[in-house]
């Protein structure tokens, strides 16, 4: 019998989680799984809900049964994630569902996904065992303004457009049911929008802003889940990232209290520094100081809201609301500016940086650092070969500058740092075709090209088609096709002038 990859295991204080059952070698895949409950995520304008790819007016075509919006694909009408709203429909509100405006979300949509998991009480008990078994958390939300929302829209909702019986579906089940979508939710970017979908063992993996593991999804909506960045040991605990690696420290931290009802303690947010990147720093407000200010939080404390800004070099305490002064004013600045203009990016770059007001790490910087390195031959009219020199080297800079603070910071991002060393390859091939007939520059070029190249593969290879990062993943297969053929005849051109220059050699009277 061959041993299984992952086990899943609990303790207290941690509760269910996943270890690995042996040694995992990095980039091994240790888990696909299809989703308990898929559906359309919970503001939404009306989507079709068998595929859940956005309607218009033009495209839709209501479902015979009940009446809900659907595309005009037969597979549609009859799958089987349709059934629970569906039936409910039909059978309990016994009125179709009458929708016109495609235009903006709809509120009826909020409720799909919970429907979707009280339908399996009755119709499935195996699924909603494991449902029901997920954290929800509602201790914590109860009489927040999320649990408070989810009273009126719909748990009241249920009861009084779909005739739920409320001694069938008690309010604190719908409720549980609300917290376990909250908490557990993926976000499925496989449609326009976005889809959420719930997973079993998915859901017991643990939390790191630094984790061991990658997440994507397969072309079906399953959940793949590979290790990344190094091995993993035999017992040690799976992680993966439920929050945005690319935020700063306290973004990272309010976002996780505000949806997951926790407060992270992993190396990144428990180290002021974030492993030496200074990724959230702003300059010292003390005078004549050359350090930065840093998000301090208390591993003992239990607010995540708690962050105090300390200097690293004076070790002086900033004032907070300077800090958010300082980040609101440059974030006006990001917000105010056209991203798509690539020379509007570089100049906020050198204001900002060169002004010293953050580091140069900072996730403000990265984030435009990654817009401008992709905007960089792909503006209509300015393709690559058109860059002009200056531009080709700062969009291998961009890259490299990302690339660097990844490794560090975000090493589980395939699908960033994928995406980064294609461009990079893209800039070696154009470096290798403005080689002027240079030979051995040509070569250099060409081989640095076929590294990064095969490296973004590596990291894309199992992204799934209907993603950019999929199709980039099979545009890596071509070229790398392409590139070898080029650097064999470039090979057998040179064996051959090799030969030539031998013979005249030979031939010559000394």
């Amino acid at each position: 019998m061959v041993k299984q990859i992952i086990k899943i295991c609990e303790k207290p204080g941690l509760g269910r989680h996943v270890v690995a059952n042996l040694d995992l070698t990095e980039g091994q895949i240790v888990l696909i799984e299809q989703p308990l409950i898929r559906g359309p995520a919970q503001i939404t304008s009306p989507v079709c809900l068998g595929c859940l790819k956005s309607l218009n007016i033009n495209t839709a075509t209501e479902c015979s049964k009940c009446g809900w919006p659907m595309c005009e694909d037969l597979k549609c009408l009859e799958d089987e994630w349709h059934r629970a709203e569906c039936d409910w429909t039909a059978n309990q509100r016994k009125l179709k569902v009458k929708i016109k405006n495609f235009d903006i979300p709809h509120p009826s949509y909020q409720s799909i996904i919970v429907i979707r998991c009280l339908y399996q009480k009755q119709n499935n008990p195996e699924i909603w065992t494991k449902l029901i078994s997920l954290e929800s958390h509602c201790a914590n939300r109860r009489g927040g303004p999320k649990y408070e929302a989810d009273k009126i829209w719909i748990a009241d909702y249920l009861y009084r457009f779909f005739k739920l019986n409320p001694e069938e579906y008690p309010i604190d089940e719908i409720l549980k049911v609300c917290g376990i979508v909250q908490v557990n939710g993926h976000e499925v970017p496989l449609t326009d929008p976005a889809y959420v979908a719930i997973y079993d063992i998915g859901s017991m993996l643990e939390h790191s802003c630094i984790p061991n593991c990658s997440k994507t999804f397969t072309s079906d909506g399953h959940l793949l889940i590979r290790t990344a960045g190094t091995a993993i040991k035999y017992k040690q605990n799976l992680s993966i990232c439920y929050t945005d690696p690319l935020w700063g420290t306290p973004q990272r931290l309010a976002h996780l209290a505000d949806t997951k009802y926790f407060v992270c303690k992993c190396s990144r947010c428990s180290d002021p520094t974030e492993l030496g990147t200074y990724y959230s720093g702003v300059k010292c407000t003390f005078e004549d100081c050359m350090g930065y200010a840093l998000p301090n939080v208390t591993l003992s404390s239990t607010d995540p809201f708690n962050v105090t800004w300390i200097c690293n070099f004076c070790t002086t305490t900033a004032d907070p609301e300077q800090v958010e002064r300082c980040l609101a004013h440059i974030g006006k600045d990001m917000a105010a500016m056209n991203r798509r203009d690539p020379e509007h990016c570089r100049k906020f770059l050198d204001h900002y940086v060169s002004a010293g007001d953050l580091h140069p790490n900072h996730y403000y910087f990265i984030d435009i650092r990654l817009n401008l390195a992709q905007l960089y031959g792909q503006i209509e009219g300015q393709p690559l070969d058109k860059l002009s020199q200056e531009q080709l080297v700062n969009k291998r800079e961009l890259c490299l500058k990302i690339l660097k603070i990844a490794d560090i910071l975000f090493p589980a991002e395939n699908r960033l740092r994928g995406s980064l060393m294609f461009e990079m390859h893209s800039v070696m091939a154009e470096e290798a075709r403005r080689s002027n007939h240079d030979t051995n520059s040509l070569i250099e070029a060409l081989l640095r090209s076929k590294y990064y190249l095969e490296q973004a593969e590596n990291m894309l290879k199992h992204e799934p088609k209907e993603m950019p990062e999929g199709q980039m993943a099979n545009q890596c297969k071509k070229n790398a096709m392409d590139l070898e053929t080029l650097l064999k005849k470039l090979h057998d051109s040179l064996t051959l002038l090799c030969g030539i220059l031998i013979t005249q050699f030979a031939c010559m009277k000394i």
